[in-house]
């Protein structure tokens, strides 16, 4: 698993883009916005980069990290009324700017949205979200009419993951489903 995009990243409707970042409110007075970041890659919001803002290719002219969060001044946005008119705008990169992964490692957006089977061929539910905890990752399985589950991303469990066929395929050990 890996961390870029992260799990709250979310794919831009009716593209290949996927989110870095969301803006939240303007910042100072020349056009800076404070942006809550969707990647763990701080490359992605670096001076020079191009990302597109609310569908529009930008290149980022500064960045600034007051209280740790990035305030990052967009090219073409030069006061508070135009920094304000992009609240809530993702930040976007294209899908194919993203680095291959190792075997093995799957971007998250991959991941959400395929069908869960056991190894019994019994469907579970489909893959709705990565948590990432201190241990290892968590599939959250949204399972129609019954209680979400909470597959622990271990050798032992998830077997394999398949996203030509659009399945992850588990092992029931005992105590996971209930």
């Amino acid at each position: 698993m890996t961390n870029e995009p992260s799990e709250e990243a979310e794919r831009a409707e009716a593209t290949d883009r996927i989110a870095v970042g969301r803006i939240n409110s303007p910042w100072g007075v020349r056009g800076h916005v404070k942006v809550t970041p969707l990647t763990h890659n701080p490359e992605r919001l670096a001076v020079g980069s191009a990302v597109y803002v609310a569908g529009e290719l930008r290149k980022i002219r500064d960045v600034k990290s007051p209280r740790g969060f990035p305030c990052i001044l967009f090219e073409g946005i030069t006061s508070t009324d135009a920094a304000n008119k992009l609240r809530d705008a993702l930040i976007e990169i294209d899908e194919e700017e993203l680095p291959a992964l190792p075997e093995g490692e799957y971007y998250i957006h991959d991941l959400i949205g395929l069908r869960v089977v056991a190894t019994t061929g019994e469907e579970l539910g489909t893959l709705d979200d990565v948590l990432e905890t201190g241990a290892n990752d968590v599939y959250l399985v949204k399972r129609p009419g019954q209680k979400d589950l909470l597959v622990p991303v271990i050798d032992d469990v998830v077997l394999d993951v398949d996203l030509d066929a659009g399945t992850v395929t588990i092992e029931v050990i005992p105590g996971l489903i209930e």
